[in-house]
């Protein structure tokens, strides 16, 4: 079988030492003969750095990489200068380096075309050496962009001198690429592409390049980036029938259902319902040949879940949130929007559209409602590790019905939580704290799950057995459990062949524990 590139983004490597490689020049073929600028969101570790890099190699007139592929016979290879600017590796700690290192990549492109940059100004010599390119090679010049966000992103949810630094380089950025729009500029512009985890940023940045068009959510992009399942068998299809066979499954669709669940469910344009899976999870999927938070091992959402933290957020209401269509179109630095941002970089999907306005998001899968609810327990809520480990023996007490142990094991995990954190304690805290934890376990957990009578907080459903949460901070697991009854929160699950279990279940805040379970079959 052919090796899978999962410690590169380089096409040339890529192609050349013959690895796998899932052909998606059909739409970059469409893009450079559609526009000539474009913006294109999409979150980490999706293979935009990979497509800037297809793009370097295909405006640079390499056609013997792509010997085999759709573009090869439809494209004419004629060669362009190339400006690559990857914010990856360009420094951005402060406004001062920031700059220095914009400044420095513009010499070393100047060095390569023979030109001199004699001023200090980077908005002057940007214009420049544009046009100095143009008249020595008398060929358009391509601009690559990739993760221009990054000097803003790296600097969220760390505090307000954090935050003045993303404005700093946000300011430094705009007036930088603000040379790209200019009149004696565009002229000698071959092909724009820029890419980024997020389009918050794209409004005050590029606010007046009217030509560049956002290809984020547009239908004809939706499976740009990502996998679809007709990928995952045509092009995966020797690694697929090896972890099947491998891991035990009884049948090919039973093993794809359980990869669908892990990875499967993002989709990025409201106008096509199609879904794609996350590229990097598939591939150590299948290579490593066991199921595994991927994704989140190469990174963790630190500023997201510092945001979260800072402005209390009610975590459950990520499950069901309704926004309109618009909503999640880019806005500024100084008005961040959570769940757009949640969105935009990967945790959040589309889940439906009513074709007019507005939008359902939640999670995309169970890798990214499992790893993100850990997180956001040991970030929000500085939960010990350990929490991890008494979810799991939580699953298994819910399961065996043990109501004491189900008891204490929410107890152990609530004296995780550190004492000061509970001091503003009300029945939002410990309904969150327990909808995570509760997320944690290996089976379906949600929580405001919509009935005829409204939502009640949480239901898991495991084996057969479907339990149906209420919390309460006041009152008793009885008035919990009639709750239950009267607003219909178990209707939808009759009928269908499954044990249905109503717990009401009373914790009181100043004792900072659970004190009563009441069950009701």
């Amino acid at each position: 079988m052919k090796r899978l590139p999962l410690d590169t983004s380089s096409f040339r490597r890529i192609r050349e030492r013959g690895w796998l490689y899932v052909d998606k020049t059909s739409w970059i073929y469409r893009m450079i003969t559609e526009g000539t600028c474009y913006f294109f969101s999409r979150p980490r570790r999706f293979g935009k750095s990979l497509t800037i890099s297809t793009l370097k190699e295909l405006f640079r007139g390499n056609k013997k990489l792509f010997e085999g592929l759709y573009i090869y016979d439809k494209w004419d290879f004629d060669p362009h200068p190339v400006l690559l600017f990857d914010f990856n590796e360009i420094r951005h700690d402060t406004p001062e380096n920031f700059e220095k290192a914009l400044r420095q990549v513009l010499i070393d492109f100047a060095e390569e075309y023979e030109i001199s940059l004699s001023s200090k100004n980077i908005i002057y010599d940007f214009k420049k050496l544009l046009v100095k390119i143009y008249e020595k090679t008398g060929k358009s010049i391509v601009i690559l962009i990739d993760e221009y966000d990054k000097p803003i992103i790296d600097h969220l949810g760390l505090g307000e001198e954090r935050f003045q630094i993303a404005l700093k380089n946000r300011d430094i950025m705009k007036q930088f690429f603000g040379v790209l729009k200019g009149g004696n500029v565009v002229d000698v512009l071959g092909f724009v592409f820029v890419t980024g985890v997020s389009a918050f940023t794209k409004v005050s940045i590029f606010s007046e390049w009217n030509n560049l068009k956002d290809i984020t959510a547009s239908p004809k992009y939706a499976d740009f980036l990502g996998y679809t399942e007709e990928e995952l068998l045509d092009v995966f299809g020797e690694y697929l029938d090896s972890f099947c066979k491998e891991a035990g499954f009884k049948n090919k669709e039973e093993c794809l259902k359980k990869i669908r669940y892990w990875y499967n469910g993002y989709r990025f344009s409201p106008e096509r319902e199609i879904h794609v899976y996350n590229p990097i999870s598939l591939m150590y999927c299948l290579s490593e040949g066991y199921f595994d938070n991927w994704w989140f091992k190469t990174a963790t959402p630190t500023f997201l879940v510092n945001l979260l933290k800072e402005r209390s957020y009610l975590i459950p209401d990520l499950e069901h949130l309704v926004v309109s269509k618009d909503f999640l179109n880019a806005f500024s630095v100084e008005n961040l929007r959570i769940e757009a941002l949640l969105f935009q970089s990967g945790y959040l999907t589309i889940k439906d559209y009513d074709g007019e306005q507005f939008i359902r998001l939640g999670f995309p899968n169970w890798e990214v409602k499992r790893s993100f609810s850990g997180s956001l327990l040991e970030g929000i809520y500085e939960a010990s590790p350990i929490v991890r480990k008494l979810a799991d023996e939580l699953g298994k007490a819910l399961y065996r019905e043990d109501w004491e142990e189900v008891r204490g094991l929410l107890n152990q995990i609530l004296a995780q939580i550190p004492y000061p954190l509970y001091q503003k304690a009300d029945e939002r805290f410990f309904h969150t704290v327990f909808y995570l934890a509760l997320c944690l376990i290996r089976y379906d957990a949600e929580a405001e799950t919509l009935s005829p009578g409204g939502r009640g907080d949480m239901v898991v459903k495991m084996g057969g057995k479907v339990f149906v949460m209420e919390f309460k901070a006041e009152g008793t697991a009885e008035e919990a459990l009639r709750q239950i009854e009267e607003k219909g929160y178990a209707r939808k699950f009759e009928g269908r062949g499954l044990k249905i279990l109503k717990l009401g279940i009373i914790f009181a805040p100043e004792k900072r524990e659970v004190v009563e379970i009441k069950v009701k079959n």
